[in-house]
């Protein structure tokens, strides 16, 4: 079995072991069906970005690779739009009632409401993904993958005991939410908001782990699971007639306000770079457009799977920030221009 073949495999293992929960608080408000929701709106947000590959609408996300020799991505795999950036988490009326505000309406910068519940909906994405992972290291014994190998008995030990961390200092983050919900105090996180005019070819939905803050203080630079990781969340979005990031943080994590607050003081260009940066080193809930990853040379697709590797599959401890060569919000990858150089190239 090749790394593509095993691969496949695991991600079909685990979706036997997918979790159906309303990530809402107050169960007793729940009814329909859990739904396969989006953590980014799917019409008027992804559907932006879609396009065709191999005559069906699809999407490429930094966890569907193509594998070549040595086990080294070769390439990105494209999936269907209905199936980018869903999971179980919320019940058929949180998920209509609940994102109502930025379902339905234009994106209000000034909206307190806007911004928690983009950050709400990320947040929620990441803890339920961490709750399936650990659900299928628990199970790992009904697991086909495992041979019953020391080592297999290794990595499911070591597995559970990383999920199980990671899980307990969600807790608090979703307990804080659950507060801020039930009391409706949407002005409960911190945030710096970057708005674009122009649509560009990604959308992102996730938390992230940096090692260390832009100007290298430490941040989750540590091997000691006695000090909590600070986890700021990422909502990256085509709106409109612009793309809209919300980088938020909770009031109790100081490490993570730092990090905002350095943010803020950067000029336009280093900020558009600081953010590419940090979704390329920590952001696994990606969305990519066909139209940006066709147009790009070979050369730049081999450099952006090299930056996205190095920083994520072989991670190590760092000093010095990540700087991506990328720009996401780079003029020459507005949608727009991509759509005009790719019909140029059909001609």
């Amino acid at each position: 079995m090749n790394i593509e073949e095993f691969n496949r495999e695991v991600q079909k293992q685990k979706s036997l072991f997918n979790i159906k929960e309303c990530f809402h608080h107050d169960k007793d408000e729940c009814k329909g069906k859990i739904k396969q929701a989006h953590s980014i709106q799917n019409n008027g947000r992804i559907s932006i970005i879609a396009s065709e590959v191999n005559k069906n609408i699809s999407l490429y996300t930094l966890t569907n690779f193509i594998y070549g020799e040595q086990n080294m991505l070769k390439d990105l795999k494209p999936i269907g739009r209905k199936e980018a950036s869903t999971f179980f988490g919320f019940c058929d009326f949180h998920d209509s009632k609940l994102f109502s505000p930025i379902e339905n309406f234009e994106f209000d910068h000034d909206s307190e409401k806007h911004l928690f519940l983009h950050s709400y909906r990320s947040f929620a994405h990441s803890y339920h993904r961490k709750k399936e992972e650990l659900n299928y290291w628990s199970n790992f014994e009904k697991n086909k993958m495992n041979n019953g190998s020391l080592f297999s008995q290794h990595m499911q030990s070591r597995m559970i005991g990383g999920n199980e961390i990671a899980l307990a200092e969600l807790e608090k983050g979703k307990h804080y939410l659950d507060n801020a919900i039930a009391n409706k105090n949407y002005d409960s996180l911190e945030y710096i908001v970057y708005q674009k005019e122009g649509l560009y070819p990604f959308a992102v939905s996730s938390q992230m782990s940096p090692k260390i803050t832009y100007s290298g203080k430490s941040m989750n630079n540590h091997h000691d699971p006695n000090i909590p990781y600070e986890n700021p969340i990422i909502t990256f979005l085509p709106d409109k007639n612009s793309t809209i990031v919300i980088i938020a943080a909770f009031p109790f994590e100081n490490k993570s306000i730092t990090l905002l607050d350095e943010l803020d003081s950067l000029n336009d260009l280093k900020l558009e770079k600081a953010i590419t940066s940090l979704i390329i080193a920590n952001c696994e809930n990606t969305i990519i457009s066909p139209l940006f990853w066709q147009n790009l040379s070979k050369k730049s697709q081999r450099k952006l799977l090299d930056e996205f590797t190095e920083n994520t599959i072989n991670s190590t401890y760092s000093k010095k920030w990540f700087n991506s060569s990328f720009n996401f919000f780079d003029e020459n990858y507005e949608i727009e221009k991509l759509k005009k150089k790719t019909a140029a190239n059909n001609v």
